[in-house]
């Protein structure tokens, strides 16, 4: 007869490397070995040699086989296994820990939600439709989304590190005359936060979303106006930059070269950007960009859209954390003095669904 002697538990650490977003812990992956079996027949030492044999040949009859199955995304314990590659990779975020936002472990897949025709709240209206053959993720690769119930988990998503990459320093620049704000930058981030790219140096990492690409110096220069006009008819959102942050990178719309949710299909750094060949851009606000709320509570401005209406962080007055049922179908609303505006949420499409205003 055998026993199994189960693995000792992977331990989880919080580290603090000055580069990350508030918040984060990383998990170590276990350096246990793989279970062992014991045999305990005590008639002779060649009997008990031979069962052992056998029981490593038949692991699986003791119970010591690994198990596969469909992630369901149901994984909310915050522990992670030795057999888990992408253990090193996982993130926290601190908005995760409230209770006016979404479930971080199972946000809705924006995967369909995808539309050339009508805008709509959680919705973005693309100036472009799906494009199933573009490059991309490989699809069957990624645990942490569940196709059954349209949802992803943000906690067991995978991030690129910081490491040895250096690019140049990032440059932003605003300034205001007769009516028109203008912005320039050089599109590498200002507060020097960046992972290791290129990525190809983490095998886990590249056999989910091969992106070779690397970050490097582009420059951009908006000019948008100062009080910018609500159209009465909303815009489709184009490819490519829709927008620029106040850290001096460009913004991109939720969606991949696919049409799929971005931010839940394509692996981006731990400071919430990735490169299309050479241009560095996000997808979704990196939450440590949301760092000087208002007298309120409400957030400050985290950027500028190509409309000229500026962008505010994640949450409102009170500082209540948004969510899409709180915003119009260009992920907007107007209040008080501050007029008409966007917010960056953790929900599908994180920061703009259409254009209130005319782009430029």
């Amino acid at each position: 007869m055998c026993r199994k002697l189960t693995d000792a538990p992977a331990r989880a650490s919080s580290m603090g490397n000055g580069r990350g977003m508030a918040g984060i812990h990383r998990h170590r992956p276990s350096h246990y070995p793989p279970s062992h079996m014991t045999c305990l027949d005590r008639s002779t030492r060649a009997r008990r040699a031979a069962a052992c044999l056998l029981a490593t040949m038949l692991v699986a009859a003791c119970g010591g086989a690994a198990t596969t199955g469909t992630n369901t995304g149901d994984d909310t314990s915050g522990s992670t296994s030795g057999s888990d590659p992408l253990a090193p990779y996982y993130l926290t975020f601190a908005l995760c820990n409230d209770t006016s936002g979404p479930d971080c472990t199972k946000l809705r897949l924006g995967d369909s939600q995808l539309t050339t025709s009508t805008p709509g709240v959680g919705k973005l209206y693309s100036c472009s439709g799906a494009n199933p053959s573009a490059p991309g993720s490989v699809r069957s690769r990624i645990t942490w989304i569940d196709d059954a119930n349209g949802t992803w988990n943000l906690l067991r998503k995978p991030f690129l590190p910081s490491g040895t990459f250096a690019p140049a320093s990032g440059t932003y620049a605003m300034q205001e005359a007769n009516g028109t704000r203008t912005i320039t930058l050089n599109n590498l981030p200002v507060d020097g936060k960046i992972g290791d790219w290129p990525m190809s140096r983490y095998a886990a990492l590249t056999a989910i979303d091969g992106n070779p690409g690397t970050p490097t110096a582009k420059s951009y220069s908006f000019a948008l106006p100062v009080t910018p006009t609500v159209n009465s008819t909303p815009t489709c959102v184009s490819l490519g930059t829709i927008g620029v942050t106040t850290n001096g990178v460009v913004l991109y719309n939720a969606a991949d070269a696919r049409g799929n949710d971005a931010v839940a299909n394509e692996i981006v750094d731990a400071h919430g950007g990735h490169p299309a060949q050479t241009d560095y851009h996000y997808h979704a606000a990196p939450e440590r960009l949301d760092k000087a709320p208002l007298a309120d509570g409400h957030s400050g401005v985290i950027g500028y859209i190509r409309d000229g209406f500026p962008i505010y962080g994640f949450k409102g007055v009170g500082g209540v954390e948004l969510r899409n049922t709180d915003l119009d179908e260009c992920h907007g609303h107007s209040h008080g003095t501050l007029g008409y505006h966007y917010h960056a949420t953790l929900e599908y499409p994180y920061t703009i669904g259409c254009y209130r205003g005319t782009p430029r």
